[in-house]
């Protein structure tokens, strides 16, 4: 990686920390640049405003879950019950990148961001998502007898019920745990008997492989 690419790298990282701990309205060029102990005119030379580092992140952020996905699911080194553990665990985490502060600001103050990322979280769900289902029934972890279009508009509907901040406020759990619990549920209803019984046989196995290890 370039010297000039390390920069903004640094500027991106150190933007969405910035943006997510006390929002993206309240933080300005000037203290992301105090907090990487660089100069304005560095930052400027990368950016032109607050608006054109919050594209590159969301930009950035579509990327690293366009690969991850896309890797996953062509992975044929794995089997399937950790390929679907990797997927739950991926989406939760990025479920929890879309608590706080900042989704108060992309909503009120950049409706089109937001609405940018609405619209690829859902395009991207349907195609992952299905494709991810029907290698499951291939492999007889989840029913064949499942209309896989109805499961994953049933699987967005829960998503867009619940990344709003009216709702995370709600909640008695943090936005990486009520998606954890989605997603459980979603997929339990569609295992096979063995199926079920795999999955839970790995669930035990990583449970208890972490006690041995304290």
């Amino acid at each position: 990686m370039s010297e000039k690419n390390e920069v903004k790298q640094k500027i991106l990282y150190k933007s969405d920390e910035l943006f997510r701990q006390f929002g993206f309205s309240k933080i300005t060029m000037e203290e992301i640049a105090a907090s990487l102990a660089i100069s304005k005119k560095t930052l400027y030379k990368h950016f032109s405003n607050k608006e054109h580092i919050l594209r590159e992140l969301v930009s950035s952020i579509k990327c690293e879950v366009d690969s991850f996905i896309e890797n996953l699911i062509n992975d044929r080194t794995i089997d399937f019950i950790e390929k679907l553990k990797r997927f739950m665990t991926f989406i939760a985490k990025q479920a929890g990148r879309m608590d706080g502060q900042l989704i108060h600001d992309l909503m009120k103050h950049h409706p089109d961001i937001w609405a940018d990322i609405q619209e690829f979280r859902n395009k991207k769900a349907y195609i992952n998502l299905s494709a991810l289902i029907q290698q499951g029934i291939k492999s007889g972890i989840f029913r064949d007898d499942i209309n896989t279009e109805v499961i994953v508009i049933i699987y967005v509907s829960a998503i867009h019920g619940l990344i709003n901040p009216e709702t995370l406020s709600k909640l008695p759990v943090s936005a990486d745990q009520a998606f954890r619990e989605i997603i459980k549920i979603l997929f339990e209803g569609i295992f096979t008997s063995d199926g079920r019984k795999k999955y839970k046989t790995s669930i035990l196995i990583k449970e208890n492989y972490g006690e041995l290890r304290k």
